[in-house]
């Protein structure tokens, strides 16, 4: 199997992922948190899933990466490590330490490493490193956070432990490699990004300061 069939089979797997979690998100918010509320998370979740899924659709043009501007690029790749760095904010503050050891490593270690693999293809777009990133996303996924809530309750009594602490840096992380492959739909890849970071930062104000809406 090649470097490209396996990059297209892995986004492929990440999709199918994204939209089981996210799936499952928006129906925890609407059984327990008012429409208000639930019904722009919903959008907002089924506005990724929708251009994730356009962008994994798109044929990619030869067997590389796709050229487009270096501003665009440079976006897309930088919203990665900013979804993570956006989720982990949710979740843990401005602390050092998260919920668990994990919760730990992920935002203090990590995170910075997919940051180092972006920037890495940005300046040597090896597919390689592509496929590194995708990879690396999915260990964010381990189910570890054990803060009781919303999104994490129904995990937890499934399992003990949840994996949506950093759902949505993995959901970024979709929709910015699967556009930086086809090259298609690169600016409303970039507001999605953009919603679900200004989102999550949202969310981590009026969470950690002002105990809304929990």
């Amino acid at each position: 199997m090649t470097l490209e069939k396996i990059q297209r089979a892995l986004l492929g797997m990440a999709y199918i992922v994204s939209s089981i979690l996210l799936v499952r998100f928006a129906i925890d918010f609407f059984l327990e948190m008012p429409l208000l509320l639930a019904i722009p998370f919903s959008i907002l979740a089924g506005a990724a899933l929708f251009i994730a899924a356009l962008n994994l659709l798109e044929p990619v043009k030869g067997a590389g990466v796709v050229t487009f501007s270096s501003i665009s690029k440079a976006l897309l790749l930088a919203s990665i490590p900013l979804g993570f760095l956006a989720a982990t904010l949710d979740c843990s503050g401005i602390a050092r330490q998260g919920c668990t050891p994990f919760c730990t490593f992920i935002k203090l270690f990590w995170i910075p490493l997919i940051a180092v693999a972006c920037g890495l293809f940005f300046f040597k777009p090896m597919n390689w490193l592509l496929l590194a990133i995708i990879a690396m996303a999915f260990v964010t996924l381990v189910p570890h956070c054990i803060c009781y809530n919303v999104g994490n309750g129904w995990w937890m009594k499934l399992i003990g432990a949840s994996p949506m602490c950093y759902v949505w840096g993995f959901v970024v992380t979709v929709i910015s490699v699967s556009a930086i492959k086809s090259g298609a739909r690169v600016r409303f890849s970039l507001l999605v990004n953009g919603a679900i970071i200004g989102g999550a930062l949202a969310f981590f104000i009026s969470h950690h300061y002002f105990h809304f809406p929990w």
